[in-house]
């Protein structure tokens, strides 16, 4: 089926490899011994609506319904900028088989269509070993959920030479968006239309064909998978079907009905780019899209050039510019809603994911009276949670190394809200003097008038008012933390990094004094400066980023738990009421 387009994503934490170095990402082991795939032989037929009016049964794409368009998070089609994904498998046409593999990758670039900001898509489509067709897509969702198909510009190839460029473009020559993945996908419920392009005979709807399936791919095995079947005007009788996973995306292709070119593809490896590999794919995909302008002049080239998507929050800011008290607006909390915690220890907001077994070492110096002191932080996210006023949180566990001696260890928890904030929910941290403990300035959620702070928002902005990370005024915790820059590039010794988001933090009790925060999309904190009068000059580098081993990984768990154990003697006005750490 012509402009029958692979799509397919997958969430964070599924099976994808988080990669921090320069070299080539690793791919996915496949799964051992997978079980037997059934495809039910025994389900009725997918018919296509017999009295469907393809050019007039439409969706109705309205512009104001898309509050966060980039933000694609629907459960059988998250689209997660960084992610590249694999299919194997082949073509059987006239009685010939061919080997076939589609590479499709979420890049980090924006493209304003038809009103609406889209995520961009970058495809590559081979068979036996030669490219066909390269595509750029454009996804957006809205407000209820729906994912949408606002338009796509592939370029089609024959014995390496281009033949055809068949764009269409949502608000161009009659082209309307459609629906790729609605919200609450149902059997039995009504069709859709994945996007009009009459200029270039793109009619492709689809409907659900089976629920509560089970299939097994290279790269794992899935229950509750949904069936989708997919069809065009011209070929109303030939059936692209579509197998999705909860959480996972579009694991599995394979065909019923009378499609001429029966296509079998199944997910073999999911990778995380890292910054190289995404600069090197954003610029692929800005390549196509040069050649668009070229030769898509009546569709193309009347829209606006992609942009990488944090550029669109960039200003002309310092970051050796002081951020004076008295400029700043009054210092706000975020709504604390404990109902809006549906799955909080999943935390997976780009800018700060936390996956359990994720560790990050940072080294460089302070300088204390006028000398370089070396200094080291270890940041490591355990398996453990702990429940703080009835939401459950992720417990991460830090030590401070100060010229090669300890002088802080501490707990804390972190987590994610529906609309994936992270917020953090307070900590017990042990200050040492010579190897002596000689504070542990305790502070959690819902204890002597403490509350907990967002972290991160999911959507940082330049211009939101400095918002509060936490409250602890038994203790004197009042950070804040304010967004000051998009800084273009960031380079530390174990990468570098584009598009890097630069956030300011400081307290009640520091007046004129920043710590900054260098994050980077998909990574987290990778660099830590300072600015203005603060007294301790700090600045750091990650220099070390890996997911631990089981063993190294329970070495922390128990630390952790030691460091519990010491929270309900040395604070036990704050930890006294508290539930015990528990494993995930």
């Amino acid at each position: 089926m012509r402009n029958r387009q692979l799509i397919f994503t997958a969430a964070v934490g599924l099976v994808a490899i988080l990669v921090a170095g320069c070299a080539s990402a690793p791919t996915a082991t496949p799964t051992e011994a997978p079980r037997a795939t059934s495809v039910p032989t025994d389900t009725p037929e997918v018919v296509a609506e017999p009295t469907i009016d393809y050019a007039n049964e439409l969706e109705n794409f309205d512009p104001s319904n898309f509050d966060d368009p980039t933000n694609i998070d629907n459960s059988w089609m998250p689209l997660r900028p960084g992610t590249q994904y694999i299919y194997d498998g082949f073509t059987e046409d006239a009685g010939e088989t061919t080997e076939h593999r589609v590479i499709i990758t979420v890049t980090d670039l924006t493209k304003e269509i038809d009103g609406v900001t889209t995520v961009v898509s970058w495809d590559e489509d081979y068979s036996g070993g030669d490219l066909v067709e390269t595509e750029l897509a454009f996804y957006a969702q809205d407000n209820d959920g729906n994912v949408w198909r606002v338009g796509e510009y592939p370029e089609v190839y024959e014995n390496n030479k281009l033949v055809e460029a068949p764009a269409w473009i949502s608000g161009l020559k009659g082209a309307r968006a459609g629906i790729m993945m609605a919200a609450d996908p149902q059997l039995g419920g009504r069709s859709y239309s994945q996007g009009w392009g009459p200029a270039v005979g793109f009619t492709d709807r689809w409907q659900v064909d089976m629920v509560d399936q089970e299939t097994c791919v290279p790269v794992d095995c899935y229950d509750g998978v949904l069936v989708t079947a997919e069809y065009s005007e011209t070929e109303p009788d030939a059936f692209q079907l579509k197998y999705y996973a909860a959480d996972a995306g579009n694991v599995r292709v394979r065909w019923k009905g009378l499609d001429a070119t029966r296509e079998e593809l199944d997910l073999v490896e999911i990778v995380q780019l890292n910054s190289t590999e995404m600069a090197d794919a954003r610029e692929a995909a800005l390549g196509l899209e040069a050649r668009a302008y070229e030769i898509s002049k009546e569709v193309y080239d009347q829209t606006p050039p992609s942009v990488v998507g944090a550029e669109a929050t960039t200003a002309e800011v310092s970051i050796s510019e002081p951020m004076m008290e008295s400029e700043e607006p009054v210092k706000v909390f975020e709504d604390f809603d404990p109902n809006a915690f549906t799955n909080p220890t999943v935390i997976d907001n780009g800018w700060l994911p936390m996956l359990p077994g994720s560790q990050w070492v940072y080294e460089g110096f302070t300088v204390e009276d006028d000398e370089e002191v070396p200094h080291r932080i270890e940041f490591t996210v355990t398996n453990l949670t702990k429940e703080i006023d009835g939401i459950e949180t992720v417990v991460v566990y830090v030590v401070d190394i100060s010229d090669d001696q300890l002088v802080e260890a501490e707990i804390a928890f972190y987590a994610q809200d529906d609309e994936s904030n992270v917020w953090y929910f307070g900590e017990y941290p042990e200050e040492y003097e010579d190897g002596e403990l000689v504070d542990a300035p305790a502070w959690l959620h819902g204890r002597e008038d403490a509350k907990a702070g967002i972290k991160m928002m999911a959507n940082q902005q330049l211009g939101t008012p400095p918002y509060f990370q936490g409250w602890g005024p038994a203790v004197e915790w009042t950070d804040y933390a304010k967004v000051v820059e998009i800084v273009p590039e960031i380079c530390v010794t174990v990468d570098c990094y584009d598009g890097v988001l630069l956030i300011a933090e400081s307290s009640l009790e520091e007046e004129d004094a920043y710590q900054l925060k260098f994050y980077a999309f998909n990574v987290g904190n990778v660099r830590v400066g300072w600015m203005g009068a603060d007294a301790t000059q700090e600045e750091l580098e990650l220099v070390e980023f890996v997911q631990l081993g089981p063993d190294a990984l329970a070495d922390i768990r128990g630390l952790a738990l030691e460091l519990e154990a010491n929270a309900y003697e040395n604070a036990e006005g704050v930890f006294g009421d508290t539930l015990p750490s528990q494993g995930f």
